[in-house]
């Protein structure tokens, strides 16, 4: 959290040197689906409500902490999100977020539209499971865009995709898509000049954890001709200048929270998942009956799960060992200071069957055990921990 005081200060820095200054994020401004992490990213959004961003896009950590977190972050901070391609279920993008937004700015019309890639899944921490889905963000482009160009003289997208989707799709829709700026919101890397595509699109990109501001330099006509066009990356390192203000505020909340954030002692938290009435069973007993299946799962990576955390000294933390045993949100699920009446409860480690499929005492054979296995590996292989998951190449190494 050192960069908050570092961005604020630049923040101040750039618009006292230019009086036509206009902030926004691609989106991802949120925490991990952790419960430290929602309290850090709690005192976050205190402090980015002072920096004055004209809106956000909407990247699938967002929404990690659940919808009416995220309505309730819109409601305190008059923060604003858009997004033109993600819904819940088979709903329309148009109900779940604005598709666009447009604000006037220095004379100028600017109009906003973020899209998400599919291929990041939307999964929260909270006990509400929305199936949220994501139409193809060039599609919902082509719906978008032709509304948005009679309403904006410049445009904004906020992509979270790969580069090199977003790249491909610009190429494909060809010039005049009516896009001016692509900023870029996803994979971590800067640009440091101009880039153009198709002629026409600027793309610009900052990303690595926060580490870095993006500032734009444009001339730009009353009809919204970019004319000219300069970047900067800015390094938010530890010589950056910092607001002393922000600075003590993030020192005193990491002191208040040390326990807390990134915390490595008690197994002893709230359960958000399952029901005491049911039982995991351990794959010992899944044995029994599915013996090639066992066979597979003891010759795979999943079974040494925990013995990784254990070389790298991290079996006793929690914000690891969730990903690394079976039902470590669940109600009866692992805890390495089990209940005694629990029986087998410490015993849960790695990643057995259930990690997947869920209690043993709700076993079905009616399929849905393995629709619901396919669905739980985004879970943990998340853009976070493992980048290039592909659920087709990792499957493979496991299917059984």
């Amino acid at each position: 959290m050192g960069g908050l005081a570092r961005r604020a200060a630049l923040f101040d820095n750039v618009k006292a040197a230019r009086e036509n200054t206009f902030m926004v994020d691609a989106g991802n401004l949120f925490g991990l689906r952790r419960d430290a992490e929602r309290r850090q990213t709690d005192f976050l959004l205190e402090y980015t409500d002072q920096l004055g961003y004209e809106v956000f896009g909407v990247g699938p950590n967002d929404l990690n902490y659940g919808l009416d977190y995220l309505r309730q972050a819109e409601k305190d901070h008059g923060f604003v999100f858009t997004n033109a391609n993600l819904a819940i279920g088979d709903g329309s993008p148009d109900d779940l977020f604005p598709p666009y937004v447009v604000r006037e700015f220095a004379g100028l019309k600017i109009g906003y539209v973020s899209v998400v890639s599919p291929r990041y899944p939307i999964i929260t921490m909270t006990a509400r499971a929305d199936n949220y889905t994501a139409e193809s963000p060039r599609d919902a482009l082509d719906r978008v865009l032709p509304e948005l160009r009679e309403k904006a003289d410049l445009i904004v997208l906020l992509a979270q995709m790969p580069s090199s989707q977003i790249r491909q799709m610009l190429t494909d829709m060809g010039p005049g898509t009516g896009i001016d700026i692509c900023i870029e919101g996803r994979d971590p890397r800067q640009y440091r000049r101009v880039n153009r595509l198709n002629g026409d699109v600027i793309l610009v990109a900052a990303n690595n954890e926060g580490k870095y501001i993006g500032q734009l330099d444009m001339v730009v006509t009353k009809d919204g001709d970019v004319q000219d066009a300069q970047v900067t990356i800015h390094a938010l390192d530890n010589g950056s200048p910092e607001v002393d203000a922000i600075r003590e505020a993030v020192d005193a909340f990491e002191a208040s929270n040390k326990e807390q954030v990134g915390k490595i002692q008690s197994f002893d938290h709230e359960r958000i998942k399952g029901a005491s009435t049911e039982r995991f069973l351990g794959v010992h007993k899944c044995a029994r009956c599915h013996t090639d299946e066992a066979l597979k799962f003891s010759d795979s990576a999943h079974a040494e799960a925990f013995a990784s955390l254990k070389a790298k000294g991290q079996d006793r933390n929690p914000e690891c060992v969730t990903c690394h045993v079976v039902g470590f949100d669940y109600v009866n699920g692992y805890d390495q200071v089990a209940d005694a009446e629990v029986a087998g409860r410490e015993a849960l480690t790695n990643v057995q069957c259930e990690a997947c499929h869920g209690y043993g005492t709700q076993h079905a054979r009616d399929g849905a055990w393995s629709a619901a296995a396919k669905e739980s590996c985004a879970t943990c292989h998340d853009e976070a921990n493992s980048p290039d998951f592909d659920y087709e190449t990792y499957w493979a190494k496991i299917a059984h």
